[in-house]
């Protein structure tokens, strides 16, 4: 069962609670029990991987629950996915080590990716574009989560994985940078 939380305050001390200058920021909680590990300790957070995913197997391509099933089958999930209406579901709390990036590479030569991003998937095809919803909760969610940690690196998933992955598919990024740049 999801649950809509409203995340204000990250001096509040909790694991995965959100705050930003953009104002509060609405996320479903829809925690799953596969594609990721606790780990017991705190995470030191350096970047932020952005994906994209559909419903490669259903009719629904943009299907949230197609996705999710696809993800259990192979053991992967990101942190957060945002659909193409922009609802945020947070799939993994951010102190956990979610299977996201796979055989990857920051630029500071760091290879164990997973254990130091958040992965965040935009549900749209290689055909489709992210809606203007997606960038807008794109961009209050990475501004939340910088405000929380040390961000080094906003990377798309083939920034860190080339030859192997090609998403965020038709990802506009001059466009997401200027919705971070405003106020």
């Amino acid at each position: 069962m999801s649950l809509i939380v409203i995340l204000s305050l990250a001096i509040s001390g909790f694991p995965g609670n959100l705050s930003s200058h953009r104002g509060q920021v609405n996320i479903k909680d829809n925690f799953v029990s596969w594609g990721h590990t606790k780990i017991g300790a705190p995470r030191k957070i350096e970047a932020i991987i952005i994906h994209s995913s559909y419903n490669a197997l259903g009719p629904d391509s943009f299907s949230v629950d197609g996705i999710l099933s696809e993800y259990r089958r192979i053991n992967v999930s990101p942190h957060y996915i945002i659909n193409r209406s922009g609802t945020i579901y947070r799939l993994v709390p951010d102190d956990e080590i979610a299977y996201h990036a796979g055989k990857s590479r920051l630029p500071d030569g760091t290879t164990d990716v997973n254990r130091v991003s958040i992965g965040i998937e935009l549900i749209n095809t290689e055909y489709d574009s992210p809606t203007e919803e997606q960038y807008v909760s794109l961009a209050r969610l990475i501004s939340c989560l910088k405000e929380k940690y040390t961000v080094k690196y906003l990377l798309g998933h083939s920034d860190i994985a080339p030859g192997r992955k090609t998403d965020p598919w038709n990802f506009d990024w001059a466009k997401l940078n200027a919705i971070l740049n405003q106020h």
